[in-house]
């Protein structure tokens, strides 16, 4: 576990035209591992698009709180980011969660 990874939540507060300012902000840092576990290229027009997996390895938070990371966050590792998309156990003693996530790439993160 020798990546260090800052877990993030979405914000909404409200902008000053009566919509919506949506924003990501940091809840705390974790050291993880992380192991590639597909990759995936696809053409959406004239676009290539690439789509890649992984398996994030921490050790575990209790359930409730702030630092347990969840499917609806992501992970940043500079200019890297992880969408989470499921979270679970990795072994019986609870003692390290496993995030499946999907790295998303630069024009992605604006959205």
């Amino acid at each position: 576990m020798r990546h260090c990874l800052t877990l993030e939540t979405q914000l909404d507060a409200p902008d000053l035209g009566g919509g919506w300012d949506r924003r990501w902000v940091a809840l705390g840092k974790h050291f993880a591992s992380i192991q590639s576990a597909s990759g995936q290229e696809s053409a959406i027009g004239s676009q290539q698009a690439q789509r890649i997996t992984h398996r994030i390895t921490l050790r575990a938070s209790p359930y409730g709180a702030q630092a347990r990371p969840r499917a609806d966050q992501r992970f940043r590792a500079g200019p890297r980011i992880f969408d989470i998309k499921a979270v679970f156990e990795r072994d019986a003693m609870g003692r390290h969660l496993t995030c499946l996530v999907e790295e998303i790439g630069p024009a992605e993160t604006q959205a």
